[in-house]
């Protein structure tokens, strides 16, 4: 059962760091890597952190990227 909502994957290299300094609400956005999985959260000075701010990998084991949208 589907609920509408489809995500579109992109290679990171289309991916684009929003400027943290600029901005006061980034949304999360999912991040796939190769061997472990998808991610919800961040990318930040070449560091992937989740949604919660807690460190993940570092942003070159990222292949994919997808932006949320919610319904």
């Amino acid at each position: 059962m589907s609920n509408g909502v489809a995500a579109t994957w992109q290679l990171i290299s289309d991916y684009h760091e929003p400027d943290w300094a600029a901005s006061t609400t980034v949304p999360p956005t999912l991040f796939w890597r190769k061997d472990k999985g998808p991610v919800l959260g961040y990318i930040r000075d070449g560091e992937l952190f989740d949604a919660k701010s807690v460190y993940v990998c570092d942003a070159n084991k990222v292949t994919h990227f997808s932006e949320i949208v919610a319904p």
